[in-house]
């Protein structure tokens, strides 16, 4: 039985490599990662800004954002909570947070500075992947190849964030025509430990599932975010890291849009005419 195993495992190692090598890319799954995460950095930049709708959870409310991407950062307006249309009063209100956001710095900067880390959490990835996961072929499904990944113990994570990542193992989807990252599904295996516990520590068990759509040649952006992980920090406060947040329909708008524009854009007579509730 073991053989057996062995075989299967290798004749699906070659399938997986003919099916790469017809697509033009070398058959070692690591070379592969390495050509995604350079494309994946090569896009990024790009600095290129978005339109898209958004539907996202926040406590037990599930909201419907219409958003867009400027050069001082995200603006965005409500347009449905719990799938229903807001009311008047509801409008008035989001209104009201657009203006102030307009007119207080500060509250500009905070937004940008969520919306850029998080960003900045998805070059990490990148970064480190070719180097922090053992990886073997799994599946080829269409112009999709799956891979497995899992911790590379040879790597030593530089950064506390670095070793949450490296405890993940899964699955890996990747476009094999463009050689971009389509879906990571990736599970922490083992508990995290900051200073030997006594800092905090990440619970084994959590998820971090990323998706990734074409938007454009050679454009992608991320359309599903989902991450369910939960643990201490110093003095026992209990963190607890869920996000689950789709992004669709995508369209460009101009690199040098300004927070001003984006708010004509996202007037309610303008961005309510193409919602379906």
């Amino acid at each position: 039985m073991k053989i057996l195993r062995l075989t299967l495992a290798t004749v699906l190692a070659i399938c997986c490599a003919a099916a790469l090598q017809a697509q033009g890319s070398p058959p070692s799954a690591v070379d592969l990662i390495h050509q995604v995460a350079a494309n994946e950095l090569a896009d990024r930049l790009q600095q290129r800004k978005w339109m898209y709708r958004v539907e996202k959870r926040e406590g037990n409310q599930t909201l419907t954002e219409e958003q867009v991407e400027t050069k001082d950062g995200p603006l965005y307006r409500v347009l449905a909570i719990n799938g229903a249309p807001l009311d008047s009063k509801q409008q008035q209100q989001d209104n009201a947070r657009i203006d102030h956001l307009l007119h207080d710095p500060s509250q500009l900067f905070k937004l940008k500075q969520a919306y850029d880390e998080d960003e900045k959490k998805l070059e990490t990835l990148m970064r480190l992947m070719p180097d922090a996961f053992l990886y073997d072929y799994e599946d080829v499904e269409g112009n999709l190849v799956r891979l497995k990944f899992r911790p590379n113990p040879s790597y030593n994570p530089p950064t506390y964030e670095a070793r949450v990542a490296h405890s993940l193992a899964g699955t890996i989807l990747i476009d094999g025509d463009q050689k971009r990252l389509a879906k990571l599904s990736g599970r922490l295996i083992s508990r995290v430990e900051f200073g030997y516990g006594l800092l905090g520590r990440v619970e084994e068990g959590g998820t971090i599932e990323v998706g990734r759509v074409p938007v454009g040649p050679s454009q992608w952006k991320t359309a599903l975010i989902n991450v369910q992980l939960s643990g201490r920090l110093i003095f026992f406060k209990t963190i607890s890291k869920l996000e689950y947040e789709t992004r669709s329909d995508f369209r460009a708008v101009s690199v040098d849009l300004s927070l001003s524009q984006a708010s004509r854009l996202l007037l309610p007579e303008v961005v309510l005419k193409s919602v379906q509730f």
